[in-house]
């Protein structure tokens, strides 16, 4: 999915670029993006598979090179605004 500058139909525009919402399953078998599934918070949310543990940052770390490739973003560009110990997470793009 080439997105360069292009907002996804599942972010909402914003100031710094658009954000939107991914649900995390850390320890998957391995690294890709899935499918949008109703989050906790009723929203929309990209379902993210990684392979890393939760443990000293790695599932975000690994979140965030992920959705990098996925984006065709910088990994400095992608930032996690909240939800950093939790599996629902919301994500800054910065344009």
């Amino acid at each position: 999915m080439a997105l360069l500058d292009a907002t996804p139909p599942f972010a909402q525009k914003n100031e710094e670029g658009f954000y939107f919402w991914v649900k995390v399953t850390p320890k998957a078998s391995k690294n890709r993006i899935g499918d949008l599934v109703d989050s906790t918070m009723g929203k929309k949310a990209l379902k993210v598979y990684v392979t890393a543990v939760p443990e000293d940052n790695q599932a975000n770390i690994a979140v965030i090179e992920l959705l990098a490739q996925y984006l065709h973003k910088p990994k400095s560009k992608i930032q996690i605004v909240t939800g950093q110990t939790m599996r629902e997470k919301r994500i800054q793009v910065l344009t």
